[in-house]
């Protein structure tokens, strides 16, 4: 346990001898001084040392420094320890005084030992107190820090993996969003257009022990710049499918690396979809993303699944919205990014942009909700190109699933 060490700043001799005495018999280590200047220069020398001073008890009127001035200076050198004056009976100006500085232990003299010995115990046992508060909380932040930067390190790893092949060529990187899904419990149909090259659109699925992971996303830009996010994505969700993170927790991790790696500062919205056969329920969480939207196997009218979720890749003050639905066979989910429902045409006549709009897709699963699936998917995404003539102006994605 430890000894704590008290200074004591007094220049009456016979004070300070009784006041060392008393602390010494209590079993504090005392260093005692008979004026201000000296008890300064106690405090400074062993600072930073294990030799340091824990308490200081000091009197008023002292040659050298006054007790106000040695606390005045303490303050000055942004040196803070506890501190008990000793005051003369009824003064109270000094009082006021001390009050304002911030000292709230004083004692008048003449005092009684075991008064002495009762306050600066309870001061040092409510200092010990804090400061042990203090380091298990800063020990609890850096165990919880190692724990997310050994995920992230995961991700990372799985990540620089995938990266070094966008580096080979455009047909690496296509290789690389093209999936072929092949699930027991769900049909899966997708159909996707890119504006260049190394399009910002990104889908991919992945079984899980339940059901799986589906995760759409938009990339702005169509350059390198683009690819390297899109692959990070691949990277980071065959990675979430490993280890079973939810929406939520996967799009924090994801924002984080995409400002700690993004080239340049580039928005992704994205939607996470977990299917669930188990519990016979989907989950899904939005990051910036138009919705979910769900046609159930009474073929009504189309609904979205709204969820509120920040932009990723902009700022690191995000949050996330899940939102949970039923399943049933039959169930049909349309997922798709803003190219497809801001695609347009120029009126031949005035010139005026037509947008496609959320309104028209909700109208295409209307229209076509009693085709047969795939049939269904096939056609609501001939109308669509056939409404910009075959012209997108954004990469387009539109993915289908019906729950067997």
């Amino acid at each position: 346990m430890k000894r704590w060490h008290i200074l004591v700043a007094e220049d009456e001799k016979t004070t300070n001898m009784t006041i060392s005495f008393v602390l010494r018999q209590a079993g504090y280590r005392v260093t005692s001084v008979e004026n201000g200047q000296e008890a300064l220069d106690q405090v400074v020398k062993h600072k930073d040392s294990p030799d340091q001073v824990d308490f200081l008890v000091s009197d008023i009127q002292m040659p050298g420094l006054t007790g106000l001035q040695l606390i005045d200076r303490l303050e000055e050198m942004k040196i803070a320890i506890p501190i008990l004056v000793l005051t003369g009976f009824g003064d109270k100006d000094i009082l006021i005084e001390l009050m304002r500085k911030g000292v709230s232990e004083y004692l008048d003299k003449p005092f009684e030992s075991d008064e002495l010995v009762k306050r600066i115990t309870g001061v040092l046992k409510k200092a010990e107190k804090l400061k042990a508060e203090s380091q298990a909380k800063t020990t609890q932040i850096e165990q919880e820090k190692a724990r997310l930067n050994r995920e992230l390190e995961a991700y990372r790893q799985n990540f620089e993996k995938l990266r070094k092949q966008v580096d080979l060529a455009v047909d690496a990187y296509q290789s690389l969003v093209y999936i072929q899904p092949d699930l027991d419990l769900v049909n899966v149909v997708y159909r996707h257009q890119s504006l260049a090259d190394l399009g910002g659109d990104f889908f991919d699925i992945r079984k899980t022990a339940v059901g799986c992971d589906i995760l759409v996303a938009d990339v702005s830009g169509h350059d390198m710049g683009a690819s390297y996010h899109t692959v990070l994505l691949k990277a980071f969700f065959d990675e979430n499918s490993r280890i079973g993170k939810d929406g939520r927790d996967f799009f924090r991790i994801l924002n984080t690396q995409l400002l700690e790696h993004g080239k340049n500062e580039r928005m992704v919205t994205a939607i996470f979809l977990r299917l669930d056969f188990a519990s016979g329920q989907g989950e899904v969480v939005t990051a910036g993303h138009p919705p979910l939207i769900r046609l159930d196997n009474h073929l009504t009218v189309p609904r979205p699944v709204y969820t509120d979720g920040d932009v990723l890749g902009l700022s690191d003050q995000v949050d996330f919205e899940s939102r949970t639905f039923p399943l049933a066979s039959g169930d049909r989910l349309f997922l798709h990014t803003d190219g497809l429902v801001d695609a347009f045409r120029i009126n031949g006549l005035t010139g005026a942009k037509i947008k496609f709009s959320e309104a028209g897709f909700d109208e295409l699963i209307n229209k076509y909700r009693q085709r047969a699936f795939p049939e269904m998917v096939d056609v609501m995404w001939r109308d669509v190109l056939d409404f910009c003539r075959n012209k997108p102006h954004d990469d387009m994605l539109l993915v289908g699933l019906e729950i067997k």
